[in-house]
């Protein structure tokens, strides 16, 4: 009887055991799919990680090119590079337009009282201002960082309005949009015009000592 009673207890222990080690098993095998699957997903951040590390190491070497090109401070030519990234405007276009403007002298003043940087009309860049949400006196175009934001603004409606036509939208921007459309109908349908082709050229060129630097 007692016999019988311990090859009870026995079996009983042997399937216990049985059922641990499946237990154990199948554990394992979870724990070794959690680590197979945590591959793919790190190789698809990995990527990520490498993407914004290039972005940021491409801005940093595009802050140093314009601030050696330029002679404008650090600080204002890191927030030229944000400013471009955030509007998706080419960064050497940009250059192109301000050389052409004001051959990158912030208190620029032209004839018809454009000032700063971007050189905008006073009618111009209060409508701008406006819509962004910022007070407006027009000597605050003197301040380089207000006329960038200004500027940039400015282009990047006007290549939305154009549909990305760089010529059309910078004689636009020179010309404003009811001067373009008066050109198109007397001058060239195309929008091609002097300026266009001035600031195309100095982007250009900006492009290529940047790349070769």
């Amino acid at each position: 009887m007692k016999g019988k009673k311990y090859l009870t207890i026995l079996t009983v222990i042997c399937i216990l055991s049985y059922f641990m080690m499946v237990n154990s098993g199948a554990a394992a095998a979870a724990g070794d799919k959690q680590i197979y699957y945590k591959f793919p997903q790190e190789s698809i951040v990995k990527p990520f990680i490498y993407d914004y590390r290039d972005a940021f190491i491409r801005e940093k070497e595009l802050t140093d090119f314009i601030n050696k090109v330029t002679g404008l401070e650090y600080d204002l030519c890191r927030y030229l590079v944000q400013e471009c990234r955030e509007k998706y405007l080419d960064p050497f276009l940009v250059l192109g337009l301000i050389k052409r403007e004001s051959d990158f002298n912030t208190k620029a003043v032209g004839s018809g009282g454009e000032l700063g940087l971007g050189q905008l009309m006073e009618n111009t860049a209060r409508i701008i201002a406006e819509n962004l949400g910022y007070s407006y006196e027009h000597e605050m175009l003197l301040d380089p960082q207000f006329n960038i934001k200004l500027t940039l603004t400015q282009l990047s409606y006007l290549k939305n309005v154009y549909d990305n036509d760089l010529h059309k939208v910078l004689t636009a921007y020179n010309r404003g949009q009811k001067g373009l459309e008066d050109y198109l109908k007397s001058q060239d349908v195309r929008g091609i015009s002097d300026y266009s082709l001035k600031v195309l050229q100095y982007a250009k060129g900006f492009k290529e000592e940047f790349e070769n630097r």
